[in-house]
């Protein structure tokens, strides 16, 4: 029974902690929206035609065309998320629970690049460094006697700070053909509160009874997880340009620490947890980008893109204690016990966007110049209805993009807003399949209470702006 407690306060806090770190890195399935302030404004198509600083996200080979240039920009992210939950106590009839609301402030997203020929006539290279259009979501605390509905997939991740970083280098050898790789790494520190269930099975508890919540503190990094992106752009014709690019699964391996206030009930009077060194590691997803830019006037342009994201990979999540290990001691007539490594079974899926992209390139008088953009995009939810969560939140979107630069000789500055609207997600509670955490089953056939169902409503904003200058 204690062996349980140990597994249930360690193991289970990491599967939390990595559930949030992964769904807040990478993929378009868990992004609110594409990344970069121009790039977003066409949709995110920006595969065949990626020509700036951004190509070394989108698609390196079109580093070539960036030339050496600064670029600087932020996105301004709102997240909108109500949630109504509903269970399945024993009894096997639902019960709904107050809607809750996201109640983060919008987080400003940056992106920085810098690109340099070294005096070469057909290479060049960039340097990096971008965060995610993520959210760092944060629900309701409740208390003792009105304990939140949500409380046992989420209450914040205040605290956690993810990008990514990379150093890209393309090469053209004709005026047709151009490709280009990078090395990028996701860098930061993840943090998150959640309350956990301490309910042994050997005594008959009240399900979700507060009295045996205890709230976790994760507190995960160093994460540095490298991984390479690579891309060819080939343009048979003045009027047409095609782009593919990839990006390799990232390993992610990292240090974890884990704090945890124990239940007020009774039961764990004079207990208390010993070590909180762990680690985590588990793959994400590689992701495949491809594109057609035609260019049916010199000044106009229209990308129709596709980007796939291989989220299956994503099956599990492995925990494995570090250094002295992490037990629980003191628990009445018990003693103390070690824990083991453990697997976590997630269940995500392969997730797509199909994107439009418009730019024109309208020049004005007194050498000025002008780039209205407009986009739409659809993108498929990376986790299937039934393993939605507030932590991980992700559904299927449709966005709709606009935006604006303007520019004079060297400089350019641009402007964008994006909405993506997604259809409510209804997870009933007999379909749900994100347990509590109950560490004192007899076995794996025992009945769990399903923490997941109800109703999640989600939509979110992003406007930004930029400068780039070329000199």
């Amino acid at each position: 029974m204690t062996s349980g407690i140990a597994r249930f306060f360690a193991g289970a806090l990491c599967s939390l902690a990595v559930s949030a770190v992964a769904s807040r890195a990478n993929a378009s399935g868990f992004f609110v929206t594409e990344r970069g302030v121009r790039p977003l404004a066409r949709g995110g198509a920006f595969v065949a035609g990626a020509d700036d600083a951004h190509s070394m996200w989108f698609n390196p080979a079109g580093l070539v065309h960036a030339g050496r240039s600064f670029l600087i920009d932020a996105a301004y992210v709102g997240h909108n998320v109500r949630y109504t939950r509903e269970s399945l106590p024993a009894m096997n009839m639902p019960v709904s629970y107050p809607t809750v609301t996201n109640g983060q402030a919008p987080l400003a997203i940056p992106t920085l690049a810098l690109t340099h020929n070294f005096g070469l006539q057909r290479a060049n290279f960039g340097l990096m460094i971008a965060a995610p259009n993520a959210v760092i979501p944060s629900y309701p605390e409740g208390s003792q006697d009105n304990p939140a509905p949500q409380r046992y997939s989420l209450y914040t991740l205040n605290g956690s700070i993810l990008a990514t970083v990379g150093v890209y280098g393309a090469y053209k050898p004709s005026e047709q053909f151009s490709f280009g790789g990078g090395i990028l790494m996701l860098a930061g520190t993840f943090n998150a509160r959640v309350a956990l269930t301490g309910c042994p099975s050997t005594i008959t508890c009240q399900p979700e009874d507060p009295a045996w919540d205890a709230v976790a503190q994760i507190e995960a990094g160093p994460i540095l997880s490298p991984t390479a992106a690579m891309g060819v752009q080939f343009a048979p014709a003045p009027w047409l340009r095609l782009g593919l690019s990839g990006q390799l699964p990232m390993w992610v391996d990292a240090p974890a620490k884990l704090r945890v206030r124990l239940p007020s009930h009774p039961f764990y009077d004079g207990a208390m947890t010993q070590g909180d060194s762990a680690s985590v590691s588990f793959v994400m997803a590689p992701i495949l980008r491809a594109g057609v830019e035609v260019r049916p006037t010199p000044v106009d342009r229209i990308e129709v893109a596709f980007v796939w994201e291989a989220w299956s990979v994503h099956d599990a999540i492995t925990l494995t204690p570090q250094g002295m290990g992490i037990s629980l001691t003191n628990v009445r007539g018990v003693g103390t016990y070690q824990i083991g490594p453990q697997t976590i079974v997630r269940g995500w899926q392969h997730a797509f966007s199909a994107r439009i992209g418009y730019e024109r390139h309208q020049s004005l008088p007194g050498g000025w110049k002008l780039f209205p953009r407009a986009g739409f995009s659809f993108d498929s939810s990376a986790s299937p209805n039934e393993y939605t969560s507030v932590m991980t939140l992700d559904a299927d979107k449709f966005v709709g993009t606009a935006g604006v630069g303007f520019g004079r000789g060297a400089w350019r500055i641009d402007a964008n807003f994006a909405y993506a609207y997604s259809p409510p997600v209804v997870v009933a509670a007999g379909d749900a399949r994100i347990p509590v955490v109950a560490p004192f089953r007899q076995s794996r056939d025992a009945n769990r209470n399903y923490i997941n169902g109800g109703r999640y409503e989600m939509s979110n904003f992003v406007a930004g702006a930029g400068f780039e200058y070329r000199f």
